[in-house]
């Protein structure tokens, strides 16, 4: 289920005291709220299609795709590669589809309780499915798990919004887990200013 993704004033004003160089950013961009959505299985699968495709083409793959096989798991896993390439997957992540709704039948991964899961948990299944990676679980647990305390190091455009943010040119690991250490526990919405500032147009 789609729902949207807002925070309260008390969040806003905690993370502006934490960091003041966000408040002129933050005249200039506003209030952000993004939508998520709540279905953990159909949210992986999103993702997985939408890997390193352009958002037009990302949305027209996901719109065949779900078309076709309705996101039903036992379809997809009795489907061949060349079905799912029909609807403009590479064989990898077709391969990487089926993972997933193999692992919804056999409950290899508890999709519809991993909700109740921390997050070090939702990690540990998730990583076990091929063609799911670190950033592919950091943006699951902002936009499906809704976790407020997400700041996502392999982002491209998380690190550019910190380089923007702080006036650096780049940014290593160290100086990334002080700045998650001083921003925390509002690191998500941290990151949807972040993403703002990465894409701003003086």
């Amino acid at each position: 289920m789609n729902r949207s993704i807002s925070f309260e004033p008390y969040e806003i004003e905690q993370l502006l005291q934490k960091e003041p160089l966000f408040v002129p950013w933050i005249d200039k961009i506003g209030a952000v709220v993004r939508n998520g959505n709540d279905n953990a299985y159909t949210s992986l699968i999103d993702s997985i299609l939408a890997q390193q495709v352009a958002g037009s083409a990302a949305a027209s793959i996901t719109k065949r795709f779900a078309e076709k096989f309705d996101y039903d798991a036992k379809a997809i896993a009795a489907s061949s590669v060349e079905d799912l390439r029909a609807c403009g997957l590479s064989s990898n992540k077709a391969k990487y589809v089926q993972g997933i709704a193999k692992a919804k039948l056999d409950k290899t991964v508890p999709f519809e309780k991993l909700h109740e899961k921390s997050d070090q948990e939702i990690a540990d299944y998730l990583l076990k499915l091929k063609g799911v990676g670190p950033w592919t679980v950091d943006m699951m647990l902002i936009f499906t798990f809704f976790r407020k305390d997400v700041l996502s190091y392999p982002d491209f455009g998380i690190r550019k919004g910190i380089c923007r943010l702080y006036g650096v040119d780049t940014l290593d690991l160290k100086c990334y887990e002080q700045i998650r250490t001083k921003l925390s526990p509002h690191l998500t919405l941290a990151s949807f200013w972040l993403w703002e500032i990465a894409g701003f147009k003086e």
